[in-house]
C-alpha cells in the first residue's frame, strides 16, 4: 500500500522541467488552463441546462402534435367505415338479408370500394354469425374465416358502436400483428347484420410506417404503444406486439401507462439516458412516446465548447514565449548562485560572494556559508572518530559486522571474514544470504524485520555453511545504533557455538537413551509416550502399546555372569528394530523390561507385531563354555481409549495383560480386550 503513492509521486516527478524556469512556465501554463476550463465548464454547465430546457418543451409539442395527428386518423377512419356501413348499407347488403346474400356478390362489391384501401392496409366484411363474407384486397383463407371470438366482433355485436381493437395476430397464414377497426351493420328493421372492418397492418402498413420513419433530431423517435405496454409502433420492428423492454421501464413510463401525460427521463433501449415525453391518445387508449438521447440535447453546447476551447489554446500558447524571456531575465541571479555553490563543492572557492539587490538570495548566500563552514568542522571530526572506530573493529578477536537499517551489511572485520571464508564484498553483495540454511533464512527475515520496527535486539541461533568447515551453528546478536533517537543502522556481533550444540544434543540424547541397548530410556519413553496422548487427544490419532519382560533371563546372569545377560539385551535390542516401523519407539524400561509403543497403529497390526516379536525373540541365543542360553517373552497389548484421562492407563492395561501372558505359561501374548 505504500509502494503505490511513491510510485505515483515517482511518475509525476519525472514529468516535471528539470530547471526552475521550466517549472514556472509549466505551473502558468497549467493555471491559465485550469482558468479556461473552468470558464468553459461553467459555460456548458449552464448552456446544457438551458439546451435541456428547450428540448423538453420541443418534445411535449412533438409528442402532443403526434397524438393529435393519430386521434385524427384513426377517427376518419372509423367516420369512413360509418358512412360507408350507413348511407349505402345496400351497396354492401345487395337486394337480400346479408345472412342470405353468396360471399362472391359480398367480396364484389366491397372491392368495389377502393376508398378503404385508401385508409386501410385491408378491408373486410363479417356477417351476424362472424363468417367472413368479403376480404379486400383478395387473401387465400380470408373468406369464410370465423371471427366471431374475436374481442372487436364481440364489442361490435354486443355494444353496437364503432370499435379499435387491441392489437392482434393475424388467424391468416402471413400471421401478421394487426389493429382492426370496425363498425356495426343493421338491416331494414335496425338489427344487427354484421361488421364492417378495416385492418392495419402493425409491421408493414401505412399507419404506422410514417411513425416508424419519424426522427427527432438525428438520433430521437417516436413510439407508439397501448395502455398495456404492448409496442404498436417502433423503429426497431422486432419490438413490435412485444411488451415494453426493461430498459425502457420507469417512474415516468408507469406513470403515462396510467393515463399521465407529460415530459420527463430516462433510459433508451440501450440503457442510454434520455428525454422522453408521453402523450395519450384516448379513444384507442394508446400512448405516444417521443424519446431523445440527452448526448443529442447537449451536443450544441459541447461543439459549442469545442470551437472555443481552440481559441482559448491559441492564446495561451502565444503568451507562453513572452512568459518565458520574463522569467528568464528574473531568474538570472538564481543561475549566478548555482554556479558558486558549484564551484565551492568543487574547492574552487570557499565561499559565496553574490552581488544582486534581491534581499532573498543574499540571505540564501549568507546560509549556505554558514552551513558549509559548520560541514567541514563536522567532517573533520567524523575523519578523526571513524579512524579510532576502524583501528577498534580490525583488532577485535569478535567476529563483527556493521549494516544498515535495512540489512544491507556496509562493514565487516577480518575476524568475521576468517570465520566465515567470505570476504567484506561478498558480504556487501549478500552472497552470505545463500550460506544460511534454508529453514532458519524465512525466520531470520521475519525476526530481522521485527527487531528493526520494534527497536529492540535480535538474538538468534542459526545455522550457516562455513566453507570447508561445512555447516556451522552461529549465535547472532544484534544492538541498533540511535542518532537523536532515530535508528541509524545495526552493529552485530557472531560467536561459534558449534562445539556447544553438539555437546547439548549428546547430553540430551544420552539423558533419553540406554547405554547399552542404545533403545530409549523410562525418561524417553514417557516424553514420547505423552506426545502420542496429545496427539490422540487433538485429532483422534490412534495408538498401540507392547510391554513384555523375558522369561528365563535370570539363569543367563546367574550362570552366565551379567557379560552374557548384557549380550542377550543388546541382541533383543537389535531384534526388534527389524519388527517395528521406522516411527515407532523401541525403549528398555529397567532390567529385562521392554516397551514398544506404535503411533498411529491399530489393534490388529499391533497383535501382528507382538506375534513377530515373540517369534524373533524366541530364535535367539547366547553361548557361553559350550552351553546355549535362549529365552522367550510374555507380551502384552494395549491401546488408547476415549475415556483414559491419561496416557498411564494405557500402560496400565498392557502391564496387566503382560502378567496374564506370563500367568498363563509364559512366551505368549495377551490382548486388552478393551482393544478387541
Amino acid at each position: 500500500m505504500r509502494i503505490w503513492p511513491h510510485r505515483v509521486r515517482r511518475f509525476f516527478k519525472a514529468l516535471l522541467p528539470k530547471t526552475l524556469l521550466g517549472r514556472l512556465i509549466l505551473g502558468t501554463g497549467v493555471g491559465w488552463s485550469v482558468l479556461v476550463i473552468a470558464i468553459l465548464w461553467v459555460s456548458m454547465r449552464g448552456g446544457s441546462g438551458l439546451a435541456e430546457e428547450i428540448n423538453r418543451a420541443h418534445l411535449d409539442y412533438e409528442a402532443s402534435l403526434i397524438a393529435r395527428n393519430i386521434q385524427q386518423s384513426i377517427s376518419l377512419r372509423l367516420d369512413t367505415l360509418k358512412t360507408i356501413a350507413s348511407s349505402q348499407a345496400g351497396a354492401l347488403q345487395g337486394d337480400v338479408p346479408l345472412a342470405e346474400d353468396s360471399d362472391a356478390d359480398v367480396q364484389a362489391r366491397l372491392s368495389d370500394h377502393t376508398a378503404l384501401l385508401e385508409l386501410f392496409d385491408s378491408a373486410f366484411v363479417v356477417d351476424a354469425e362472424g363468417d367472413v363474407m368479403g376480404f379486400t384486397p383478395s387473401l387465400p383463407g380470408a373468406v369464410g374465416l370465423n371471427v366471431a371470438d374475436r374481442e372487436y366482433f364481440r364489442f361490435v355485436e354486443e355494444v353496437g358502436r364503432p370499435f379499435v381493437g387491441r392489437p392482434i395476430i393475424s388467424k391468416l397464414h402471413d400471421s401478421r400483428p394487426l389493429v382492426v377497426m370496425g363498425v356495426p351493420l343493421t338491416d331494414a328493421q335496425g338489427r344487427f347484420a354484421g361488421m364492417l372492418g378495416g385492418v392495419v397492418n402493425l409491421r408493414d402498413g401505412r399507419f404506422f410506417l410514417d411513425l416508424r420513419s419519424l426522427r427527432i433530431g438525428e438520433e430521437g423517435y417516436a413510439v407508439l404503444m397501448t395502455s398495456d405496454g404492448t409496442v404498436l409502433s417502433h423503429p426497431d420492428s422486432s419490438l413490435i406486439m412485444q411488451h415494453i423492454p426493461s430498459t425502457l421501464e420507469s417512474p415516468v413510463l408507469e406513470q403515462a401507462l396510467d393515463g399521465w401525460q407529460g415530459t420527463g427521463t430516462g433510459h433508451l433501449v440501450n440503457g442510454e439516458p434520455a428525454l422522453m415525453s408521453y402523450y395519450q391518445v384516448w379513444k384507442p387508449d394508446w400512448v405516444v412516446g417521443v424519446f431523445q438521447p440527452q448526448s443529442q440535447t447537449r451536443q450544441p453546447i459541447i461543439d459549442y465548447v469545442r470551437r472555443q476551447w481552440w481559441v482559448a489554446v491559441a492564446v495561451v500558447l502565444s503568451m507562453l514565449p513572452l512568459l518565458w524571456w520574463l522569467l528568464h531575465l528574473g531568474l538570472s541571479p538564481l543561475r549566478r548562485l548555482a554556479r558558486q555553490i558549484a564551484q565551492v563543492g568543487r574547492g574552487d572557492i570557499t565561499r559565496i560572494s553574490l552581488d544582486t539587490s534581491l534581499e532573498e538570495l543574499r540571505r540564501i548566500a549568507q546560509t549556505f556559508n554558514s552551513v558549509e563552514f559548520e560541514r567541514n568542522r563536522e567532517r573533520t571530526e567524523r575523519r578523526s572518530r571513524q579512524a579510532y572506530l576502524d583501528a577498534v573493529l580490525s583488532s577485535s578477536p569478535l567476529p563483527m559486522f556493521l549494516a544498515d537499517i535495512n540489512g544491507r551489511i556496509s562493514y565487516v572485520n577480518p575476524a568475521l571474514e576468517a570465520l566465515t571464508g567470505l570476504s567484506a564484498a561478498s558480504f556487501r553483495h549478500r552472497a552470505w544470504l545463500r550460506r544460511l540454511h534454508p529453514e532458519d533464512r524465512s525466520v531470520m527475515y521475519a525476526l530481522w524485520r521485527d527487531a528493526r520496527d520494534g527497536g529492540h535486539e535480535l538474538h538468534r541461533h542459526m545455522r550457516f555453511s562455513c566453507g570447508a568447515r561445512g555447516m556451522m551453528w552461529l549465535e547472532l546478536y544484534t544492538s541498533q545504533v540511535m542518532n537523536d533517537g532515530q535508528p541509524q543502522g545495526v552493529v552485530g556481533f557472531i560467536k561459534d557455538i558449534t562445539h556447544l550444540r553438539e555437546q547439548q544434543k549428546r547430553q540430551l540424547w544420552e539423558a533419553e537413551h540406554d547405554p547399552l541397548s542404545g533403545l530409549l530410556n523410562r525418561r524417553g519413553f514417557d516424553r514420547r509416550l505423552e506426545e502420542t496422548f496429545h496427539v490422540f487427544q487433538e485429532r483422534g490419532e490412534n495408538a498401540s502399546l507392547i510391554l513384555f519382560d523375558l522369561d528365563s533371563f535370570k539363569p543367563i546372569n546367574d550362570e552366565g555372569g551379567h557379560a552374557l545377560g548384557d549380550e542377550m539385551l543388546c541382541a533383543i535390542a537389535r531384534c526388534l528394530e527389524g519388527c517395528v516401523r521406522r516411527d515407532d519407539h523401541l525403549a528398555r524400561l529397567g532390567g529385562d523390561e521392554f516397551a514398544i509403543l506404535l503411533p498411529g497403529c491399530g489393534n490388529a497390526q499391533a497383535v501382528r507385531i507382538a506375534e513377530q516379536v515373540r517369534h524373533a525373540v524366541s530364535e535367539l541365543s547366547v553361548l557361553r563354555k559350550d552351553k546355549r542360553y535362549r529365552v522367550t517373552v510374555s507380551l502384552g497389548v494395549s491401546c488408547l481409549g476415549a475415556d483414559d484421562s491419561d496416557a498411564q492407563a494405557m500402560v496400565k492395561r498392557a502391564d496387566a495383560a503382560s502378567y496374564e501372558a506370563k500367568a498363563e505359561g509364559k512366551n505368549r501374548m495377551m490382548n486388552d480386550a478393551r482393544c478387541e
